[in-house]
């Protein structure tokens, strides 16, 4: 489960410099195995729950006559409980489901 707000930094035209930032919270549970591992017999089940944040930084192309938009973010960082700490590019393509007037 997760909270973000997006929010539009500056705008040129169609041109958007784009931020989001939020919260998460992830429970996971499952069964780990041996790995093949010499000395490791049995398999144990674990359940944990982890929460953190995440923010976000890139920029979206969006025309005001087209029903796709494109967003490139290169700077995704997510950090949280247990020493978690992730990042990553993202690419996303926005579809407008709202009617565009010809």
């Amino acid at each position: 489960m997760a909270l973000d707000l997006h929010y539009d930094l500056a705008r040129f035209k169609s041109l958007s410099l784009v931020t989001t930032s939020g919260i998460f919270g992830s429970y996971s549970r499952g069964l780990t195995g041996t790995g093949g591992m010499n000395g490791i017999s049995s398999s144990e089940y674990f359940q944990s729950f982890y929460f953190g944040g995440k923010f976000s930084l890139g920029i979206r192309i969006s025309k005001p006559n087209k029903r796709l938009a494109y967003e490139i973010r290169p700077l995704n960082i997510y950090f949280g409980s247990k020493y978690f700490l992730y990042n990553s590019i993202m690419f996303k393509v926005h579809i407008k489901l709202d009617s565009l007037e010809n």
